[in-house]
This record gives C-alpha cells, structure tokens and sequence, in this order.
C-alpha cells in the first residue's frame, strides 16, 4: 500500500472545528515510549481506508509532513448526532511490535460440506477473533475447511491453524467459533409436536376431570332417590 498523506497539527492549523470543514479529519498518533503527535488526515482518504474491510488489521503507511509513520488504526470518534466522523487514534508500531487485532474467519467449501448438503446450519458464534501477534505478521484471515464436518461437529480456536508467533488473546479456554446445528425447520417441527402433545395430555386431564365430577353427581342422585 502506498503512503497517504497527512499534515501535523500546530497551533497555526486552526481548531478541530475549521479543520473538519475543510474535510480534514484532526487525530492523534500515539506508541509506547514516544511522544504522541497531532496530526489530520483527509476524510475522503480515511472513508476510502475504512472501506478495505480490514481497517483494523492493516498497517497504514502515512507520510506526515515528508516524514514516515507505520500505524494501526485503532479507534474512530464519530459525532453523537451527525455520525460524522470528527476523530481517530492511531498506535505507532514497528515490525517488532505486539499488537491486538481482530481478524475475521473464513469457512471453505460450504457448497460440498456434508452437514450442510443434510441441511445443517453453519452458527456461526465469533466471526472475528482477536490475536495477538507482532505488527509485521497480522494475518488478513482465518481458515476452516468444512470439508467434512457433519450436523452436530463445533469448530474451536484449536482446529484452526494459526501462522508461527500468532496466538489467540484467550488463552484459557478453546472457545467455539461456529457450530453445525440441525435445521431450524426440524427444530420447530419438534417444538411444535411437544406442544401439541402436552395440549392433548391436558385434554386427557380436563376430560378425566369431567368424568369424576359426572360420577359424583349419578352418587348424589342415587342417594336421594333411595
């Protein structure tokens, strides 16, 4: 990716205010042991970032001011009721440096999976796990290849192959990232023939009920009529 140009921020640049209606962006570039630096990007080169669909997991290189930053993007402000985009926070990285990113998983060979072919559904519970892992190393996805997973089978971290020195932020437990489930219209079937059993058990009751009270009266009449 080529570099994308921003200017630092001085007191001469003018507020936040002015800078956003000249389609600049004000944010801030920040990494442990250095000084932070204000600077701001054009907006129209922040939207065409953020629409690559791993913004959060890209090194950006920036030329501020004819001097060159590696950064990750890591948070973006928006205004509580334009939704205009009126900030952002970049980390200063260099290829040595640990970082915690996001990275979202792919399924492969849905159209031959055998759960699925049954009519199983892929559940899927985390669509993006977060690694941890060094600035020059971030994976641009995950992998499972459904090739053979059946109606039932769960996927966990554990059964996704993970490139050397990239680890799971969890490390206590191997977390389910999706699951084949039965059908949901055999799911409701069941729920729905549950439902109409225990509606015909209470019939059986109501009517039982019935009898009693019908036996009691032809005891009452007996009696008077003796």
């Amino acid at each position: 990716m080529s570099d994308f140009k921003a200017i630092e921020r001085d007191k001469d640049i003018g507020s936040n205010h002015s800078l956003l209606m000249k389609g600049l962006v004000p944010g801030i570039i920040y990494g442990k042991g250095t000084e932070p630096k204000k600077i701001a990007l054009e907006d129209k080169i922040l939207k065409k970032l953020m629409g690559t669909g791993s913004f959060y997991s890209t090194i950006i290189d920036l030329d501020v001011d004819g001097k060159k930053e590696k950064i990750l993007p890591k948070q973006l402000q928006y205004h509580p009721v334009s939704d205009r985009l009126i900030h952002f926070d970049f980390l200063r990285v260099q290829e040595n440096t640990k970082v915690n990113v996001e990275i979202p998983v792919e399924f492969l060979n849905q159209d031959k999976c055998p759960g699925l072919k049954k009519g199983g559904v892929l559940n899927t519970v985390r669509r993006l796990v977060e690694l941890t892992c060094n600035a020059n190393n971030i994976p641009s996805k995950l992998e499972f290849d459904l090739i053979e997973s059946e109606i039932g089978d769960a996927v966990k971290i554990s059964n996704i192959q993970l490139p050397e020195g990239v680890a799971p932020t969890i490390s206590d437990r191997d977390f389910v990232i999706a699951t084949l489930v039965p059908p949901t219209v055999e799911v409701e079937t069941k729920a729905e023939e549950t439902t109409e059993e225990g509606a015909a058990a209470e019939g059986g009751e109501e009517k039982s009920e019935d009898k009693k009270e019908e036996t009691s009266d032809n005891k009452e009449e007996n009696k008077e009529s003796k």
